[in-house]
């Protein structure tokens, strides 16, 4: 059947579509790596693999983590761990913001009942409500009431760990204003190529949201170190 008339892929499929990128990838390789759990590819009545676009894109991810990062399963499936619980673990952030499959930010359509987030996301609801307060969250309207969008469980799952720290909700506003202001200035470098809707184009705006993420998050991150430096003298 054509790719065409169906919304997923075959594993043969999958393997020739990835095979450019990952020369050495066979069907026997991705059948090992649905063993070991890190993809879970559906299946039809008469047992064949259904892999849809997050299949790819996580199979694909797996693939660059360890044949680019040099990184071992085990600790691959740690990081996948932590993207299904909406975490995006720091050092894999380039890599999946620069996924091939990769949406903009504001496309992600997934979300999170709150009544749900107990379970779920082991963050109780008052926390969640705490967050919404100082604006770190925002919920939407869905089926079953208010829901969490999945591109602010990262942010609630962050500031449920740093409780740990004496770091409250209230002490994190400051992050949002920063994150509003570095995205007007992205914006104004890169709004010209947001207002063309050429796949190509929208596909170089994504190379360089990630590319610029991750250089202004080195910045940052050097930046916040030596002041820590100046001020911690003995320690850092």
């Amino acid at each position: 059947m054509p790719t065409a008339h169906k919304d997923y892929m075959t594993i043969g499929e999958v393997v020739e579509k990835l095979k450019a990128r990952f020369p050495d990838l066979t069907i026997s390789k991705v059948r090992f790596l649905e063993e070991e759990g890190l993809v879970s590819p559906e299946r039809t009545a008469g047992g064949y693999r259904k892999f849809h676009e997050a299949d790819v894109s996580r199979l694909e991810l797996v693939l660059t983590l360890q044949k680019e990062h040099y990184m071992p399963l085990a600790v691959i499936r740690e990081r996948l761990d932590d993207l299904d619980k909406g975490r995006v673990p720091s050092d894999i952030a380039h890599v999946v913001a620069s996924s091939e499959t990769a949406r903009l930010p504001l496309e992600a359509a997934e979300t999170v009942p709150l009544s749900a987030a107990p379970e779920s996301l082991g963050i109780p609801v008052a926390f969640l409500r705490e967050l919404e307060d100082f604006g770190l969250i925002a919920f939407v309207k869905g089926e079953s009431g208010d829901e969490l969008p999945q591109a602010d469980v990262a942010i609630a799952h962050a500031c449920w760990d740093l409780r740990k720290f004496g770091i409250e909700p209230r002490h994190l506003r400051m992050y949002e204003t920063f994150a509003e202001r570095e995205a007007a200035f992205f914006s104004q470098v890169l709004m010209p190529a947001y207002m063309s809707r050429t796949p190509e184009v929208r596909q170089q705006l994504l190379e360089a949201l990630a590319k610029l993420t991750e250089l202004t998050a080195t910045l940052k991150s050097a930046l916040l170190h030596r002041a820590l430096a100046r001020t911690f003298e003995d320690v850092t």
